[in-house]
């Protein structure tokens, strides 16, 4: 629990405390900003993880969570297939264990934990984006101007995970926090 430096200036805030100081934030507004970003990304993956059912959910015979013609037409090749269904599994994990890195309370308290989980994300993101560059030649229609943004994005998140774990190394700590920020502000771009 952060110890508040300063009396309360009204009781919304001495009430906000009580809720914001037991997971370790010292600040209302990063509490604030934690819940709007991490609560969107747990949300929209909480909502996608049932497309890792991929026959029955995801490519069914009719509608689907796949784009229009994608199941029908380019997923039902091999490496296809396999690409968006590894982009699913990696992907989807990961979004939702990269909510918990962020919380504070976890990260000067269990370290051994914050360490593994950020890991096995690090490793599930990079399978991921291998899916990713498996399927971008159709993916949602494969125009160029889809090809390079996928690329793009699969770049920089790429150089952004690449670039937390540099640093992370050199105990850079608020570097690489920076860098894990851009890492997942972008894969929520690309999601």
């Amino acid at each position: 629990m952060v110890k508040p430096d300063r009396p309360p200036a009204n009781g919304f805030v001495q009430a906000a405390r009580k809720v914001y100081n037991p997971i370790g934030f010292s600040k209302g507004y990063n509490f604030i900003l934690w819940f709007i970003f991490s609560g969107a990304l747990m949300g929209f993956v909480l909502a996608r993880f049932y497309y890792l059912d991929y026959a029955s959910v995801f490519c069914p015979q009719q509608g689907g969570g796949a784009g229009p013609g994608e199941c029908f037409n380019y997923y039902k090749y091999a490496h296809e297939k396999a690409g968006i269904i590894i982009h699913l599994a990696g992907i989807l994990p990961a979004g939702f264990l990269a909510c918990f890195q962020f919380v504070p309370a976890i990260r000067h308290k269990a370290m051994i934990f914050h360490r593994i989980n950020g890991y096995l994300i690090i490793i599930l993101s990079l399978v991921s984006t291998i899916g990713v560059l498996l399927i971008a030649r159709h993916a949602f229609g494969g125009g160029v101007d889809i090809q390079i943004a996928i690329g793009f994005l699969a770049i920089i998140f790429t150089g952004s995970l690449v670039m937390a774990y540099i640093n992370i190394k050199r105990l850079q700590i608020e570097q690489h926090r920076a860098w894990m920020l851009r890492a997942w502000f972008y894969v929520s771009n690309e999601i």
